[in-house]
């Protein structure tokens, strides 16, 4: 996704696909040192390419640029970068520098070969090879290969070969190779390969391949290879690799690899893989878990355990190896040990010590006419 974006960047704003070579490598580059400064060559008001100054700089275009302080206005992209820095204030079709500093306005872009510090705003895109930080905007893009930092807000797509961290917006994504922190909001998707941590909200997606934590909401899907921690929505589904803990809604479905514990709810289905389900459950489907089920569940189709402690509620079917408590189904199916009370139409209980309350009780651990009863059915 990433390498789409920039791509788009780079078609929108041809004066950031220039080779670096060309930018950097002055071998074939003959700068002018022409300069009008008044009233001396290192303070005031400067027009032309002076290297370095203090005060109110006009040029055409910049070139071997090594420091200047105050007011700088360059019309053009800059001929050759070697090692310049602006501090103040930048303002030009392209401000370009090693280093900016300050406020940086740029009515096509910014750009910043090592680091961008201030206020920092790009009509088209604000890009920077290390890291961005401060009050940052660009309309299409903000990009910087080290990181985001502070306010970020970017029309299309903010991207970060590191971390983000603050207030984060991007129109279409926000995509971090680390992390991302904070206020976090992509309006189609937000991506990191890193952790997700504080009020995230992916239009379609909320995609980490760290964990999640904080107000997680995704109108399609929430997907995390860590653990889904705190506040958890996604319209469609919610998934991890890892375990879920908080209050986990997912509109279809809620899965996980590992344990699922706090209110959970899933319109069609709540999978645990490998571990256990706690707290309030609900689903108009199916829970499914493989080891063990601990708290209230509630239920449309199937309630699936190995085993469970608690009350349960299924309008069809529930199945486990063994029971701890209360369950109510069309049909109970215990195929170990039932340490408590079922209703249903039909209840089967391997080994009951409980009570069996329906049309139809079985119990095997029971001998002769009390191992098939109508009505009620016990083993004390």
């Amino acid at each position: 996704m990433k390498y789409l974006l920039l791509l788009l960047l780079v078609i929108t704003t041809p004066l950031l696909s220039k080779n670096e070579n060309q930018t950097n490598n002055d071998e074939y580059t003959t700068c002018s040192d022409f300069c009008l400064d008044i009233p001396s060559s290192c303070w005031g008001i400067s027009f032309g390419n002076s290297k370095s100054f203090n005060g109110l700089r006009f040029n055409y275009r910049d070139c071997d640029v090594e420091t200047i302080n105050g007011f700088n206005f360059t019309l053009w992209e800059p001929k050759s970068i070697i090692n310049s820095e602006v501090n103040g204030i930048s303002f030009g079709v392209t401000p370009h520098a090693s280093r900016l500093h300050g406020i940086n306005v740029g009515l096509g872009a910014i750009i910043a070969e090592e680091e961008m510090v201030g206020v920092n705003f790009g009509l088209l895109s604000a890009v920077s090879n290390g890291n961005i930080s401060g009050i940052n905007f660009g309309g299409l893009a903000l990009v910087s290969e080290g990181e985001l930092t502070g306010i970020n807000l970017a029309g299309l797509a903010l991207v970060s070969g590191n971390s983000i961290t603050g207030l984060n917006f991007g129109g279409l994504s926000l995509v971090a190779n680390n992390d991302i922190t904070g206020i976090n909001v992509g309006g189609l998707a937000l991506v990191s390969d890193g952790n997700i941590t504080g009020i995230n909200f992916g239009g379609l997606a909320c995609v980490s391949k760290g964990s999640m934590s904080g107000l997680n909401m995704s109108s399609l899907a929430l997907v995390a290879d860590g653990e889904l921690v705190g506040l958890n929505f996604g319209g469609l589904a919610m998934v991890s690799k890892s375990g879920i803990t908080g209050i986990n809604i997912g509109g279809l479905a809620l899965v996980s690899e590992e344990s699922i514990k706090g209110i959970n709810i899933g319109g069609v289905a709540i999978v645990s893989g490998d571990n256990s389900l706690y707290g309030l459950s609900f689903t108009l489907g199916q829970i499914k878990v493989m080891d063990s089920i601990s708290g209230i569940s509630i239920s449309g189709y199937k309630t699936e355990s190995m085993d469970f402690t608690g009350i349960n509620f299924t309008l069809a079917w529930t199945e486990f190896e063994n029971l701890t408590g209360f369950s109510f189904a069309g049909y109970n199916e215990i195929n170990g040990n039932q340490n408590g009370l079922t209703i249903g139409i039909i209840n089967f209980a391997e080994n009951l010590n409980g009570v069996q309350i329906g049309l139809i009780n079985i119990a095997n651990n029971n001998s002769g006419i009390f191992k098939i009863l109508p009505f009620i059915n016990a083993h004390l």
